[in-house]
C-alpha cells in the first residue's frame, strides 16, 4: 500500500509568516464559533481578528529586530571606541592642576614636600624630577596669590554676619564651615574661627547655643531634601520648629537638603 503523503509538510507552520498564522488562526476560531451559533459573522470576524493578530505580532517582531540590530552595532562600537592619545597641553594642565591641588594639601598640613612631590609624580608620571620641583613652586606661589582674594571674601562674610543677631550671625559662618570650608576653592584656609569672628559681640555661651541650634536646623533641613518637595511647606515648618532664624538661614538649610536630595 502506497503511504498517504501528509496533508501539510512537516515545518509547514513554522515557515508561516506572522499574518499567515494569525490569519489561519482567526479563520479556525471564526469557523468553530459560526458552528456553535449557525452565524457565518463570526467567520468574517474571524479573519478580521487573525489578521489584526498577524500584523501585531510582526510589527512587535521588526521592532525587536531592530531594537536589536542597534544593540548590536551601540556594543560593537563601545567596543571600538578608543580614548584620543593624551596630547602634551593636556599633559601641562593635568601637571598644574596636580601641583596647585598637592600644595594646597601641603599648606593644610595634610603632607610635606616630600609627600606632595611623590603624589603629583604619581599623578602625573614621565616629567623630570626637576619639573615637578619647579611645578610645585610655582603652584605654592600661586595659591597665595587666590588666598589673597579668598582672605578678601571671608572678611565681608564676617562683617556682614557681625551685623546680625547671634543666632543667624553664628548660622551664616558655620553653615560656611560645614559646606564650604573644606573645599579646594578655599586654597587650604580652613573653617572661620568664630570666637575670633564673633568674639567681640557674644559671649562664649550664646556662640556655643547658636552652634548647637544651627546644627540642628542643618540637619532638618537635609533631611527634608531626602523626602517630598514643597518649598513653601517646608519653609512655614522651619520657620515654626526653628524660631529665630531668618528666611536666608531656613532657605540656605532647605537648599542643602535639596542637593542631598537630587
Amino acid at each position: 500500500m502506497t503511504p498517504r503523503r501528509p496533508v501539510f509538510k512537516e515545518g509547514a507552520w513554522r515557515d508561516l509568516e506572522p499574518m499567515q498564522k494569525g490569519l489561519v488562526l482567526g479563520v479556525l476560531a471564526g469557523a468553530v464559533l459560526a458552528l456553535l451559533t449557525w452565524q457565518l459573522s463570526w467567520l468574517a470576524a474571524g479573519v478580521f481578528l487573525g489578521v489584526g493578530t498577524g500584523r501585531l505580532i510582526d510589527h512587535r517582531r521588526h521592532t525587536q529586530h531592530r531594537a536589536g540590530h542597534h544593540t548590536q552595532n551601540a556594543t560593537a562600537m563601545a567596543r571600538t571606541d578608543h580614548r584620543p592619545e593624551e596630547t602634551p597641553e593636556h599633559r601641562e594642565e593635568r601637571l598644574r592642576w596636580a601641583a596647585t591641588y598637592r600644595g594646597t594639601r601641603m599648606l593644610e598640613g595634610k603632607t610635606d614636600r616630600a609627600g606632595a612631590l611623590e603624589q603629583i609624580r604619581h599623578t602625573v608620571p614621565g616629567f623630570p624630577s626637576g619639573r615637578y620641583e619647579s611645578e610645585l613652586d610655582a603652584a605654592l606661589v600661586r595659591i597665595e596669590q587666590y588666598r589673597v582674594g579668598v582672605r578678601a571674601r571671608r572678611a565681608k562674610d564676617v562683617a556682614h554676619a557681625r551685623e546680625m543677631d547671634v543666632l543667624n550671625a553664628v548660622f551664616a559662618l558655620h553653615y560656611f564651615n560645614r559646606r564650604f570650608s573644606g573645599h579646594v576653592g578655599e586654597y587650604g584656609l580652613g573653617r572661620v574661627d568664630l570666637e575670633d569672628a564673633l568674639g567681640d559681640l557674644y559671649f562664649r555661651e550664646q556662640i556655643d547655643e547658636a552652634v548647637h541650634r544651627s546644627d540642628a536646623l542643618i540637619d532638618e533641613g537635609i533631611d527634608m531634601g531626602l523626602g517630598p518637595w514643597d518649598w513653601d511647606a517646608d519653609m512655614a515648618h522651619l520657620r515654626q520648629a526653628h524660631p529665630g532664624f531668618n528666611d536666608g538661614a531656613l532657605g540656605e538649610a532647605l537648599g542643602w537638603g535639596r542637593y542631598f536630595g537630587r
